[in-house]
């Protein structure tokens, strides 16, 4: 169990570097009524990811074989799921993505008063199309699936990936809550970073990680 809860972390880490999910949240932040539009839009991004997790856990449940990991977590599906990371980490540094989508996306959810349920269809909108959550979900999935650990510690493990992925959005929930401009700069300056270098980080970490990966499977 605490092998599986190591290699999650890092995985749930790299997952929760999203520039994408915590710039519209901090765009929400600065919005007319921070604590619904944050609360609502971390509704939606913590929603789709249970729901991602439990179709993973589902899954493994139904091709596992007893205390075997079933193809899921077999050394076949871990070559893949690296070749996957070093192809999504060498295409995440090299093409630059269009920040026009977000700030758009940031337009719409500002203009007028606009009910709770906008925002968290935003949040679950926003989790599917971000590839650098998703390709960390699937590897975490794989990880989980490969470990064979069984109940409950395959629950406890997605239940701390998913806090953890979720830190993007529950982050500026918490500084809308508690409040504080102080609170709010730092938030704003760790999402400016973010934005700047958030997808170099990623990448590396996402190349490094499926390199081990395919190392471990080859040699």
């Amino acid at each position: 169990m605490l092998e599986l809860v190591l290699e999650v972390l890092p995985l749930a880490l790299a997952g929760a570097i999203s520039p994408v999910v915590l710039l519209v949240a901090l765009a929400l932040l600065s919005g007319p009524r921070p604590r619904l539009q944050t609360g609502a839009f971390a509704a939606g991004v913590g929603a789709t990811i249970v729901v991602l997790f439990a179709l993973g856990l589902v899954a493994i449940r139904l091709q596992s074989d007893g205390d075997e990991p079933g193809w899921l977590g077999s050394q076949g599906a871990h070559l893949v799921v690296g070749m996957l990371l070093i192809a999504a980490g060498v295409g995440l540094a090299l093409i630059r993505p269009n920040p026009r989508r977000v700030e758009e996306l940031e337009a719409r959810l500002l203009a007028g008063h606009r009910p709770a349920r906008d925002f968290a269809l935003a949040g679950v909108a926003v989790m599917i199309t971000n590839a650098s959550s998703f390709v960390m979900i699937i590897a975490i999935i794989h990880a989980v699936a490969r470990h064979a650990v069984g109940v409950p510690g395959d629950e406890l493990a997605f239940l701390i990936a998913a806090l953890i992925v979720a830190l993007p959005a529950t982050l500026p929930f918490g500084a809308a809550v508690l409040g504080g401009e102080a609170r709010r700069a730092r938030l704003a300056r760790i999402g400016d970073v973010a934005t700047r270098y958030g997808r170099f980080a990623m990448a590396a970490i996402w190349i490094a990680f499926g390199t081990a990966d395919v190392l471990e499977v080859v040699l």
